[in-house]
């Protein structure tokens, strides 16, 4: 059966994202467009998914608990678990940049509340590499239960495809962005997974465009199709 998703949304954690990007509200929307899965992956953070996924549990949208790791290429990386402590297990081992943010050159960094209340600010800055390569990210990933997806090949910045070159075959799926054309979604459809998502930093730009065929609508299930991918060739 297919399942509607969108695995890619910022929420105001990350430094470029809007203030009214909540964990809370961001399930909420969610739920209005009537998604099955959702998952919030800030640059380099994952402080407010605990939250998310209890927003979750109470809007009934399946959180995928996630983080978008910035590797020492410039790539943008999806990282996706069955659970927070995965999750939590695999941020802990990452050599993330220690470096303060300047929030007046690059925006804040914001941590809510259930109610939507600004709670505090993450000072670490989160747009800064970390010190690892997208091949390592990946095999942790992988090692820990998880998977990792390049994210928005199609655009020029942070783009595996456009930084490498290539997409090693070692990477079973592929993100699109809600701009790619049915030709690009078919062409790499022919040899990957790939999933639609948004890359939201705003509300309005939540995406219901994105679909995946699973057996059961659990995280579990989507993990697993994630870490197998495949084309239909």
């Amino acid at each position: 059966m297919k399942y509607r998703c969108d695995l890619h949304i910022h929420s105001a954690l990350s430094p470029c994202a809007e203030k009214e990007m909540t964990p809370v509200t961001i399930v909420g929307q969610a739920a209005l467009s009537g998604l099955d899965f959702v998952a919030i992956a800030d640059h380099n953070a994952i402080g407010h998914v605990p939250l998310a996924v209890r927003a979750g549990e109470e809007f009934g949208v399946n959180v995928v608990p996630a983080v978008e790791v910035q590797t020492n290429e410039d790539i943008h990386l999806l990282c996706m678990f069955r659970t927070y402590g995965e999750l939590e297990e695999f941020f802990s081992r990452l050599p993330l940049s220690e470096r303060k943010n300047r929030a007046d050159l690059f925006g804040e960094q914001l941590y809510f509340d259930e109610d939507d209340n600004v709670v505090g600010c993450e000072e670490r800055m989160l747009l800064d590499s970390a010190a690892i390569s997208c091949g390592d990210v990946r095999e942790l990933a992988f090692a820990l239960g998880g998977a990792a997806v390049p994210a928005h090949i199609d655009r020029d910045a942070n783009s595996m495809l456009k930084i490498l070159g290539a997409v090693p075959e070692e990477y079973p799926v592929v993100e699109l962005s809600t701009r790619a054309t049915a030709e690009e979604i078919a062409k790499w459809s022919r040899t990957r997974l790939v999933i639609v998502d948004s890359d939201a930093h705003v509300l309005d730009d939540i995406s219901e465009k994105g679909e995946i065929e699973l057996p059961e609508r659990t995280v579990a299930a989507l993990i697993d199709r994630l870490r197998l991918g495949g084309g239909t060739e």
